[in-house]
């Protein structure tokens, strides 16, 4: 049974790495049941590609997190009609994971952490209620039998609980032919909500201003995302003379965004935090042959090999990331080339059915 907050068809790095994982153990001949929260008036029950989900009502939504004081006393119903021999819940977005921890009994129960800190820029009550969960969160972290990290990045951070953490990797469902050219353009992927402001549009739009200055051109850069503060970031682009060279092209299904990704010179990852545990759009931008421009903060100087698969800069630096984008922009045999070994780098280490024999001999283990 996996147990995650939101499941398809909403959105998010979480809810697509329950779903590979989900479709792929089903697929190696598990029974597998999903619970998730869901804009439901009753407990829903149903079947969809090989998976039988419950649906549970949401009581309320506080910063995104979904609560319900009903979600243990269902759980527990949910788990004596199915009879998991493993429960598996993913966080972490609290609450969900820490009903299952409630419930589990005697049952294998296995934490999959998806975030390297639970702290978050510019929200002062929150983080303060971040801080006040670290209890629970300990409780929850012994009683589980493992716990699976997103990345070796995250497993250090876990600390004293690495002795019993394991490695399952975010992934891509299959990787792209070699490329024919270097492309043409940035491409940034992200949410667009206020929220998500650490994933650092701002600086990459200060750093194509100053591109512009000191080169006499900026590329051109689509932006993939949609939320809330696209707005702010349209007038952004007006006030910095960019808007001739930046297309918003809202949200885009997978399909489409690996097309968009694949004509692009190359993906540029710059968030001023440390939020993202594992920025899968690496992943996405490499499975086509698109090399990356990344800020080295947080998992991914461990993910990129400066100068191979890609070119790191210091963290909110809008210079270097300046000189950086006009380098990769400017020299092709370079950018082809870390394209390229991104590609590789993919097909051999981060496709779905390489992680999801990692998290069957997990399951073997327990």
């Amino acid at each position: 049974m996996l147990a995650s907050p939101y499941f398809r068809p909403r959105t998010g790095g979480l809810e697509t790495y329950v779903e590979h994982l989900a479709t792929g153990l089903a697929g190696e001949g598990h029974n597998v049941v999903v619970v998730c929260g869901d804009n439901v008036a009753r407990v829903r029950r149903e079947r969809d590609d090989g998976l039988t989900i419950y649906r549970l009502p949401i009581w309320r939504t506080l910063s995104n997190t979904p609560v319900d004081p009903r979600w243990p006393w269902w759980l527990r119903r949910i788990i004596a009609t199915e009879d998991p021999d493993v429960l598996n819940a993913h966080a972490p977005v609290v609450f969900m994971v820490d009903a299952v921890a409630l419930v589990a009994g005697r049952r294998p129960f296995v934490v999959t952490w998806h975030a390297a800190t639970l702290e978050k820029p510019a929200a002062p009550l929150l983080a303060a209620v971040t801080r006040g969960y670290g209890l629970a969160q300990r409780l929850t972290f012994r009683r589980a039998d493992r716990i699976v990290a997103v990345s070796p990045y995250v497993q250090r951070a876990l600390g004293r609980w690495s002795a019993k953490t394991r490695v399952v990797s975010n992934a891509v469902p299959a990787v792209g032919e070699p490329r024919s050219g270097a492309g043409q353009g940035l491409a940034f992927v992200a949410s667009l909500r206020a929220a998500h402001s650490w994933k650092g549009l701002d600086l990459l739009l200060d750093a194509l201003a100053a591109c512009r200055a000191r080169f006499g051109s900026a590329p051109a850069l689509t932006v993939m995302g949609d939320g809330d503060d696209r707005p702010r970031y349209e007038r952004r682009v007006a006030e910095l003379g960019l808007a001739d060279g930046t297309r918003f092209a809202g949200y885009v299904a997978p399909a489409e965004r690996d097309r968009l990704l694949r004509g692009a010179r190359a993906l540029v990852a710059c968030p001023v935090t440390a939020n993202d545990a594992f920025p899968t759009v690496l992943l996405d931008a490499w499975a086509q042959g698109v090399p990356v421009v990344a800020s080295a903060i947080g998992p991914i100087p461990s993910l990129v090999d400066d100068g191979r698969t890609g070119l790191l800069v210091a963290p909110g630096d809008a210079d270097a990331l300046a000189a950086a984008l006009h380098r990769i922009a400017t020299e092709d045999e370079l950018a082809s080339e870390l394209g390229e070994a991104g590609r590789r780098l993919v097909q051999s280490r981060y496709t779905w059915p390489t992680q999801i024999a990692r998290m069957t001999a997990v399951l073997g283990e327990l």
